[in-house]
């Protein structure tokens, strides 16, 4: 599919109450530092697909609506305008006759003729204003705080200034923009700046951006034609699509899988430029000084670890990399490994779920030279608290003292089970560089989120300090002890020993019971944790997929639950399901918050038919492929082949899988298996078959626990 195919209001009709997806409609290279989209309103709900009114085109630097317009560091608006619309904040546009591209954007607007087109660069873009009207020009504001330095001759230039809420060094932005035709006129009222430009049919706006000066915002204009430009970032999207390719009798599969592949590849962004020698550079935002090397932003690790940066380890592997490099610079210069990007480490969410995507990294031997560096982040961060508990664990002392979080501190369910997975994803980092002393503590300690686990409730349940559980428990009851759900959904998170908790719950014949009910007991749920209904609850609820969120984070790896107890056919007809009923091309796209290509990841891995259960154990799980083909093009060059026969909505359950015209009949694979390139060809069924596949089970800590180390 090609790129302008790709609708950027995919996933954008949202609401406080209900998400379905919170996305922004943006247009911008591949990973960019920059991104644009209108603006129509002004709350965190910045744009809304409906609205037949804009207020300029914003440059965003905002990771998810839930960060806030503040949260939106350094951005600024533009609004174009003819004698028509001079003076107004807000003017009409034709939804229906505008463009909605990631490679470009085109706003018709009403009354005046005034077509305004957007091609984005690296690091800048290029405008061009179209009207036979008169009187053209822009209105530059800022949604935080801004100035205007300079509006002479053809040159204006400005920055964007933003104090982080979590520190004391403002950020600032500078921007330098270069104008076809003469500045004729300036002014300021309100915050908003006015510019006037001598009469053309056309005009034509470049722009360039930095963080780092003045100087480099004008290094960084776009040096091409508006034309050939958009052919470059036409080219670089369309590089990024074709990594992977399905076809299928329905059009419409296809449409939404290439729009999850636009999502993947957004987050996270940029935050280096290159100096006049070619090489990276980049501001520390904690020392407020320049230096060298790479860095990115808007990056929350709670959701993108899990699906982001297993799908970048088959097909992104170049930018990883760098990636990788980025995340190493900000633990060098904060002193923690981070947790939400923003750019600086805004925190926010439990876990840190960072030695993951480390731990994903080292056994699949890539950036192996970042490895022992990251390894003493990973023990400095797991060691340590920052007094206002914003970076590294944030009860780090009480979950070394007691073995868990108590049950006083906040979501202090899920900080346990996160720090276990922790726990196991440094022991892996550790095996890897041999560091056997260090490994086999870890180990020991990944297994602390069994001290939770209450046999009577049959959930992992809060204690106290004096080790006791909660009294009048239920597992209905969202929040408090709990990150975004429940008992339900949090119990499973433990996906580095699921043979473990089987064995706490008295084996496979009773996970299997409690399985079966997670998947049939209805939506419900109490509010005790937050005071009313946040928009999981709503979602959880109008998904319709009983206790299994799919559209929030920690329920994504509850279908393959099933793989654990040698009955994957279980998890087939859910995950068909969910693939085919929660997701679309349209504005309302997704199940949930997309979260950064969280979401858009977790959709691209399970409609091609395969999962990373647990990121740092090397392994996939075998799903349910969702087209007829699918050609992976892995960054080695090789490539894997998916076909699927009998590929209807009734047939919903595997029955033969070959490779390479063998019977293939485990539901685990490895990622070096896959790296080899493989040909698979799935044949589906109206009923399960048993005996698709062999005994082979996943890797968990509790079997074999040296060799998951160690592998």
């Amino acid at each position: 599919m090609d790129i302008n195919q790709i609708d950027t209001r995919h996933a954008t009709s949202n609401s406080f109450e209900l998400s379905r997806g919170n996305c922004f409609p943006f247009t911008g290279v591949p990973f960019g530092m920059n991104y644009f989209a209108i603006e129509t309103h002004e709350d965190n709900w910045w744009f809304r697909p409906e609205a037949m009114h804009y207020r300029g085109i914003r440059l965003s630097h905002q990771p998810t609506m839930w960060a806030g317009t503040k949260g939106d560091f350094c951005s600024l608006r533009i609004l174009p305008f003819t004698k028509h619309t001079k003076g107004l904040k807000v003017v009409p546009y034709a939804p229906q006759q505008s463009d909605f591209h990631p490679n470009y954007l085109k706003i018709r607007q009403l009354n005046n003729q005034l077509d305004t087109t957007l091609v984005p660069s690296e690091y800048g873009a290029i405008l061009s204003m179209e009207s036979p009207q008169k009187d053209k020009g822009i209105m530059i504001s800022f949604p935080t705080d801004g100035k205007i330095t300079k509006a002479q001759g053809h040159i204006i230039e400005g920055y964007s200034n933003q104090l982080h809420v979590h520190r004391t060094v403002p950020l600032k932005f500078y921007f330098h923009i270069e104008v076809s035709e003469k500045i004729v006129g300036f002014s300021e009222k309100d915050g908003s700046f006015e510019i006037n430009f001598a009469d053309a049919n056309t005009i034509e706006i470049r722009l360039g951006t930095s963080f780092i000066s003045a100087e480099f915002a004008v290094k960084n204009l776009p040096k091409t034609k508006k034309e050939l430009q958009l052919q470059e970032v036409t080219t670089q999207w369309n590089e990024k699509l074709a990594k992977i390719t399905v076809s299928d009798q329905e059009a419409e599969k296809v449409k939404t899988f290439y729009h999850n592949m636009y999502r993947a590849f957004l987050y996270p962004q940029r935050l280096y430029e290159w100096d006049d020698n070619g090489q990276p550079v980049h501001r520390d935002a904690y020392a407020n000084e320049v230096k060298p090397g790479y860095l990115y932003m808007n990056n929350g690790f709670w959701d993108t670890a899990r699906t982001v940066y297993p799908l970048f380890s088959l097909i992104e592997l170049e930018e990883y990399e760098k990636i990788l490099a980025g995340f190493l610079n900000s633990y060098r210069e904060s002193g923690y490994l981070p947790k939400w990007l923003a750019p600086e480490d805004s925190g926010g969410m439990p876990g840190n779920y960072i030695d993951g995507v480390i731990a994903d990294a080292a056994v699949k031997n890539i950036a192996t030279d970042l490895m022992p560096e990251f390894l003493t982040g990973m023990l400095y961060s797991a060691q340590q608290q920052e007094p206002n508990r914003q970076a590294g664990r944030s009860y780090a002392n009480e979950y070394n003292t007691y073995g868990y979080v108590p049950s006083d501190l906040h979501e202090s369910v899920n900080h346990t089970l996160d720090y276990s997975y922790s726990d196991y994803c440094i022991a892996k980092v550790a095996g890897k560089l041999g560091e056997k002393e260090v490994a086999e503590n870890f180990m020991e300690q990944s297994y602390r989120y069994q001290n939770l686990f209450s046999l009577e409730d049959r959930f992992m349940v809060a204690k106290d300090r004096q080790g006791q559980f909660k009294e009048k428990f239920s597992p209905f009851s969202w929040g408090g002890d709990y990150t975004e759900g429940s008992a339900w959904q949090s119990t499973f998170a433990v996906n580095h020993d699921i043979a473990g908790l089987i064995a706490l719950y008295g084996g496979e014949a009773a996970f299997e019971e409690i399985l079966v009910e997670l998947a049939n007991t209805p939506p419900e749920y109490t509010v005790e944790g937050y005071g009313h209904v946040i928009h999981e609850m709503a979602e959880m609820e109008v998904n319709g997929f009983d206790q299994i969120n799919v559209g929030n984070q920690p329920s994504f790896h509850l279908p393959y639950l099933f793989h654990f107890i040698k009955k994957p056919y279980f998890a087939q007809p859910l995950l068909k399901q969910a693939v085919n009923r929660l997701f679309s091309a349209g504005f309302k796209g997704y199940p949930g918050d997309e979260d950064n290509g969280s979401m858009a990841s977790w959709y691209i891995f399970n409609a091609l038919g395969f999962y990373p259960f647990c990121p740092g154990s090397g392994e996939y799980l075998i799903g349910m492929p969702n087209f007829d083909e699918a050609i992976i093009h892995l960054a080695n060059k090789k490539e894997i082949k998916i076909t699927t026969t009998l590929n209807n909505p009734q047939q919903q359950f595997i029955h033969r899988i070959t490779e390479s015209a063998q019977d293939f009949r485990k539901c685990v694979l490895s990622h070096d298996e896959i790296m080899k390139g493989k040909d698979f060809n799935f044949e589906l069924g109206m009923v399960p078959n048993s005996k698709c596949f062999d005994e082979t089970l996943p890797t968990s800590m509790s079997r074999k626990a040296a060799q998951a180390i160690y592998s």
